[in-house]
Parts: structure tokens; sequence; C-alpha cells
């Protein structure tokens, strides 16, 4: 369980780094807009987040909604590379230095 959460981890940070990378490259193209988890998510399956959106709304309550919004709103690296980095610092093998 610990070497899958650490390896889950390192997903997450080679994820995150590869998005930062992306971002950085289109805002040296002139881009103004960052690459928001929300933005990513459309673009791969715009179906599924339009479900989701409906799933919070009328099965759980409206209210979620607006906060989930910020979420998805919010720079992708910045929700993949803190999770990422937590798990790897909390399931890396205490053997190692």
């Amino acid at each position: 369980m610990r070497r899958s959460g650490y390896w889950i981890g390192v997903g997450l940070l080679v994820a995150g780094g590869a998005v930062a990378v992306a971002e950085l490259l289109t805002m040296f193209q002139g881009a103004p807009s960052t690459l928001s988890i929300g933005a990513i998510w459309f673009r791969i399956h715009a179906n599924s987040l339009v479900g989701f959106q409906a799933l919070i709304e009328q099965q759980l309550t409206p209210v979620l909604w607006p906060p989930m919004q910020w979420l998805l709103t919010l720079p992708a690296w910045l929700l993949l590379v803190p999770p990422g980095l937590l798990l790897v610092l909390l399931c890396r093998d205490k053997g190692r230095s």
C-alpha cells in the first residue's frame, strides 16, 4: 500500500510538472489564460463535466456547485503538485535517506 501511494504521488508530481511546463509555454506564446482542471477536463470529455455538474446539483445540493466550480478554475498544477508531494513524503521508504 505504501509503495502504491508513493508511485501515485510521483505520477501526480509528473502530471503537475507537465501542466506547469505547458502553462509556461503558452504564456511565452502570449496566451493570457491558465490551464485549469476544468479546462483540461472539458477538452478531454465535455459531456462528463456537464454530467458531473448535474450530479452535484441534482443528487447532492446546488450549494456545492459554486465551490466545486471555483476549484475547477484553479491552475491544474496547483491541484496536482501539493497532494503528489504529500503522498511522496508520507509514503517514501523510511530505510532510504
